[in-house]
């Protein structure tokens, strides 16, 4: 510690006086008090996987779920582990001009990527759909005790890089503290990135009721498969097919429908049809308009649906009626069939289409019955 004489004290009072502003003239116990600033956010975690589990990492063998590849054009990287394989990280790439793989029309790789990292979760578990027009995109999932965090961003270049990270938590109570602390740091990294910034991201309009219900309906029925979120509803391959679940149409159904399937009549379902037939002259209907049946939804409401072509293009359509029977929900299912196949309604692939587009608007009418009736 130095010490100021009498002279020394008023020599440094008046240069403190003189510059007011100086550093210099801060003392030992106001330094004390001023509040030093936290140490901003890393997002260093994210790729610095020493930094993250504060060990050196090894190369171990790849979980089973993720054995296999996401597409023809992504090329993996080594698992890495600590933690005795507690805690793992692979990450794939993905350059804008690889070949894509089948349906290259249909979902994009991100985004057949982003499903295809959630096969491995249960049936029943919840799952992240990607959004056409993201440039990045994060989630967290967990199957048991198991917790994974998925990031995909794309760099300037154009160059996609997906990565996954899994944690099986310790079982000892003190270990296992210290892992959570330095999970919660990794997602908090995650949710500093622009890939949390592009999904908080408003959407530019208010979504319908009946779209946002319906948007939740679909992320469900497309379970583990390939889909992609656009802007007029899910895009989804299914059994070599590229299916569109086009968002609910707007307006009032012009065909009085009847919620409970017991008011429901043969020669009424015969009238609606010949009405819808009218609305649609160049219709070749393959399934004319009827009642679905749901055994395992009894107490649900009426549904009904039809299946026509149109040139090349195979749509079927659901209708579900209100409880109050003054609003009826309207959804489409439909693919694109190989120029001419329109004209050829008994072909094989019209056929597989037929079913395939069925089978999806039957599973979106059982979905919807279990969540909102």
């Amino acid at each position: 510690m130095i010490k100021l004489n009498h002279a020394s004290s008023h020599a440094l009072a008046a240069v403190c006086s003189a510059y007011a502003l100086s550093a210099a003239c801060i003392g030992p116990a106001q330094a004390a008090r001023t509040p030093r600033k936290p140490a901003p956010a890393t997002v260093d975690l994210l790729s610095d996987f020493h930094l993250m589990a504060q060990q050196r990492p090894w190369t171990c063998p790849t979980p089973p779920a993720l054995s296999g590849a996401p597409g023809a054009g992504w090329r993996a990287g080594a698992t890495s582990c600590a933690w005795q394989n507690r805690l793992s990280k692979r990450s794939w790439t993905w350059a804008g001009d690889a070949p894509q793989s089948a349906s290259p029309d249909c979902v994009s790789e991100p985004a057949r990527w982003w499903s295809w990292a959630q096969s491995g979760l249960p049936p029943h578990a919840a799952r992240s759909v990607w959004q056409a027009g993201w440039t990045a995109g994060s989630t967290v999932l967990s199957a048991g005790d198991e917790q994974r965090l998925l990031v995909v961003r794309r760099e300037r270049g154009g160059q996609w890089i997906a990565t996954e990270w899994r944690w099986n938590p310790n079982p000892g109570p003190a270990t296992r503290r210290w892992q959570q602390g330095r999970w919660q740091a990794l997602l908090a990294a995650a949710r500093a990135t622009p890939a949390a910034a592009a999904q908080a991201a408003p959407a530019p309009t208010a979504a319908a009721p009946d779209t946002t219900r319906m948007r939740a309906v679909f992320a469900e029925v497309a379970g583990a498969r390939s889909a992609e979120m656009g802007a007029g509803g899910m895009t989804l391959e299914a059994g070599g097919l590229c299916l569109q679940l086009a968002d609910p149409q707007p307006g009032q159904s012009k065909l009085p429908l009847p919620y409970s399937p017991a008011d429901s009549r043969l020669e009424q379902r015969a009238a609606t049809h010949l009405q819808l037939s009218r609305q649609l002259p160049g219709a070749g209907w393959l399934t004319p308009f009827k009642l679905l049946a749901l055994p395992a939804t009894p107490a649900a409401g009426a549904k009904f649906m039809a299946t026509w072509i149109e040139g090349d293009d195979l749509k079927s359509q659901l209708w579900i009626p209100a409880r109050t029977g003054k609003h009826t929900v309207r959804v489409r299912v439909s693919t694109r069939l190989a120029p001419g196949l329109g004209a050829h309604p008994e072909a094989a692939p019209v056929v597989k289409a037929r079913q395939a587009v069925e089978h999806e608007i039957e599973a979106i009418a059982s979905a919807w019955a279990v969540r909102y009736e």
